[in-house]
């Protein structure tokens, strides 16, 4: 198993955003104070060549203009406001990989998964991470294999969680993850039950589990052995761990 893993981690799905907007550094902030072992990301790259930290293709659900992110320069994205369902006034500006980068450097025991949004930004990432010499606390994760593949072929030391959805064979994804050398089964809840979280463990993974939010799918999960938690609530579940343990 590789030793930049943190074996029962509280993963912050997109920052702390049950208390601020997803994916900005408030939230990332927020994630950090609150206990979490890892903060969850999504990446575009802009027109202009940019990572930035941001989940869907256009910037319509989170700030209510509708821009592509990938056909957009950094400035036209900087003057939009990714908070605005926020419960403040306060404006919440779009992030830089950068950005959260030099948020971990400070914070060297927390650790960053990377999920990528589009081609070519694997490589990219992981030059930035080496840039800002925080190589040993990132991860990827991504449902597509392809995106880890690449991850292990350029860097075989950083740690890779595949997302898994309930309809996909259990045979293949241990195939695929024994071949290409990957730490950690990521399965959505409907997915994972006590017999299969013992098969993934025996196989040699880390098994993990997304999103939890509620607090007896939390206990459930718990009780069955899961490893990883993405969750919006990440003090709830640390709550809930400090009190079984």
């Amino acid at each position: 198993m590789n030793s930049n893993i943190i074996g029962h981690g509280i993963f912050a799905h997109r920052g702390n955003m049950s208390v601020f907007p997803e994916n900005t550094m408030e939230s990332f902030i927020s994630g950090i104070e609150e206990g979490a072992d890892w903060l969850e990301l999504d990446i575009q790259k802009t027109k202009d060549g940019h990572l930035v930290v941001t989940h869907d293709l256009t910037t319509e659900r989170v700030t209510n203009e509708k821009l592509i992110v990938t056909q957009s320069n950094l400035i036209e994205l900087k003057r939009l406001n990714f908070g605005i369902n926020a419960k403040d006034d306060k404006f919440y500006e779009l992030p830089l990989l950068s950005d959260v980068f030099q948020l971990i450097y400070k914070h060297n025991k927390i650790k960053v998964t990377i999920q990528p949004k589009n081609n070519g930004l694997v490589k990219d990432a992981i030059h930035l991470a080496n840039k800002f010499n925080v190589l040993k606390n990132i991860a990827f994760n991504d449902i597509n294999c392809e995106y880890l593949i690449e991850v292990k072929q350029i860097h075989p030391e950083i740690p890779v969680f595949w997302d898994r959805l309930p309809n996909t064979d259990f045979q293949t994804d241990l195939f695929i993850a024994h071949q290409f050398h990957f730490d950690c089964l990521m399965y959505l809840q409907d997915a994972l039950h006590s017999e299969k979280v013992k098969k993934i463990k025996q196989e040699g993974f880390i098994v993990g589990v997304c999103v939890v939010n509620d607090l007896q799918d939390m206990i459930k999960f718990i009780e069955m052995g899961v490893d990883a938690f993405y969750t919006d609530y990440p003090a709830r579940l640390l709550n809930l761990k400090n009190k079984k343990s």
